[in-house]
């Protein structure tokens, strides 16, 4: 069901949407933004439950019951005043934004208000960005849109001018790795072996539920540690390791994207380490005396140009340089650098 007891993590936009509440004020329009997967949908998603909760006094911040007929039917997405709006082939479309205009013109069905979800709402065309101002001037009674975004600079600001807008903080890599922990063990039904990689997938996810969940179902962390020692142990006078450990690393486009992320997060914990002379924020905890090791080798200059021949591997990854190129060049400036 929807609680707000399971959004974690994020006490001042439920402080917000609990002034709101209590004042029975709600208003017609917010725009949610914050990095991706910290809850700032399932805030929304539950906060049109609790709103239309039949078995909740209005005027008061608290849980939806989570059993009447409206909750039951949000939950479920069965809800006809419920309108969820998601890109479509990666952008939102006017077509879209016109059934909200058809939507406000009516009366909500079953529910005290209607909301309209818009989840990744910067992917509007420019067609349906302006349709959508149109509604958010003037904006129904019993209507409200709620805007999700974490690329909020691509809105107009004509849109965001009129919208409230509640900004979702990174989460604590901790409750990360305890959330990741409930939701594996929810989906396997028995409790994930080794919390050690839950905490490294959390320091992946940066603050991100959704991308620490994405790392431990991609299998990225896979193969992690076996992947980095042949990177650092790459010896000069052996052409050939270097070739096959560039023909692994090409193995596809995705894969070699995820091993560049790997790459990126190891020197910048070495370069971290270095800095600070603590692991105390390493993402790859459990690689603590093999980063220490490396940062009494590694010049700090060297680390920093590492850092940047990553980058535009990555760079040159997004504009479909052949990869086996880009993986080539790449493990023969970390193999001179590190030499």
């Amino acid at each position: 069901m929807l609680k707000w007891s399971h959004i974690r993590g994020q006490s001042r936009p439920l402080e917000i949407l609990s002034t709101a509440l209590d004042a029975d004020r709600v208003h017609h329009a917010y725009l949610f933004t914050g990095m991706e997967g910290v809850g700032k949908f399932l805030t929304a998603h539950t906060l049109s439950a609790v709103v239309n909760c039949e078995r909740r006094p209005e005027g008061i911040f608290k849980d939806a019951c989570g059993e009447c007929r409206s909750c039951r039917k949000i939950f479920e997405w069965k809800h006809p005043d419920i309108l969820r709006v998601l890109p479509s082939k990666g952008t939102i479309k006017i077509a879209q934004i016109r059934d909200i205009q058809t939507a406000s013109n009516r009366a909500p069905y079953e529910g005290r208000v209607r909301f309209v979800l818009i989840d990744d709402a910067h992917t509007m065309t420019d067609e349906a960005a302006n349709a959508l101002l149109k509604t958010l001037e003037e904006p129904a009674a019993r209507m409200r849109l709620i805007l999700v975004s974490d690329q909020p600079h691509r809105l107009l600001e004509t849109i965001l001018s009129r919208c409230q807008l509640i900004r979702f903080d990174r989460l604590d890599e901790a409750l990360v790795a305890e959330l990741l922990a409930g939701i594996l063990s929810a989906k396997s039904g028995a409790d994930p072996e080794n919390a050690a990689d839950l905490s490294v997938a959390a320091g992946y996810g940066e603050g991100s539920l959704g991308r620490a969940l994405a790392v431990v179902e991609s299998g990225m962390l896979e193969g992690r540690k076996e992947f980095i020692g042949k990177v650092v142990n790459l010896s000069v006078g052996h052409p050939v390791a270097l070739l096959d450990l560039a023909e692994e690393l090409k193995s596809s486009r995705d894969e070699m994207a995820s091993r560049l992320d790997v790459l990126m997060l190891f020197f910048r914990d070495i370069m971290l380490y270095k800095a600070a002379e603590h692991s105390a924020r390493l993402v790859n905890s459990d690689l603590g005396p093999q980063i220490q090791a490396l940062s009494e080798r590694l010049k700090m200059d060297d680390l920093l140009a590492i850092i940047d021949d990553i980058r535009q591997a990555q760079r040159d990854l997004l504009a479909n340089v052949n990869a086996q190129l880009i993986a080539e060049e790449l493990l023969g400036r970390v193999r001179r650098r590190r030499a």
